[in-house]
């Protein structure tokens, strides 16, 4: 098994903060599961500025080298540029498929690496279905 991931924001902050879902699902313990498979299989993830950009709305920037370090650390985090392109594209589809731009690039940086997109938000990323595959960390673990 030599897949990656694209790991979408939310599931970040989902093990960062040990969030549960307004229904009481245990996301943080979802997300922490996920990571720890991912560093015992030694599954690539792919970053992207983006999520810098994202994650730095509710954590220091110290704190964000600090959940990366072990993953840089391993080599199996791998960070993917964005172009301008990418960013057109995103604009484009964002409106095509009525979703955000920001799912919209995530939801292209995961496809330009051949990445499965793993998110909490199936409701949004579940309309790049066509073009990614998108699984939420639960069904990663289970």
């Amino acid at each position: 098994m030599h897949e990656s991931y694209y790991i979408d924001t939310c599931i970040w902050r989902d093990h960062y903060e040990n969030r549960y879902s307004p229904q009481g699902k245990p996301l943080g313990n979802y997300a922490t599961k996920l990571f720890t498979k991912i560093m015992k299989d030694k599954v690539t993830i792919i970053f992207s500025n983006h999520i810098v950009y994202e994650l730095k709305k509710a954590f220091a920037p110290e704190e964000i080298e600090e959940m990366f370090q072990i993953l840089f650390l391993m080599k199996i985090l791998k960070k993917t540029e964005i172009t301008k392109e990418n960013w057109e594209e995103a604009k484009k589809m964002a409106q095509e498929r009525g979703v955000s731009k920001s799912d919209s690039l995530h939801a292209i940086l995961a496809r330009n690496n051949n990445a499965i997109l793993i998110t909490q938000n199936l409701k949004d990323f579940e309309k790049f279905s066509d073009m990614i595959t998108i699984k939420r960390p639960e069904d990663i673990v289970s």
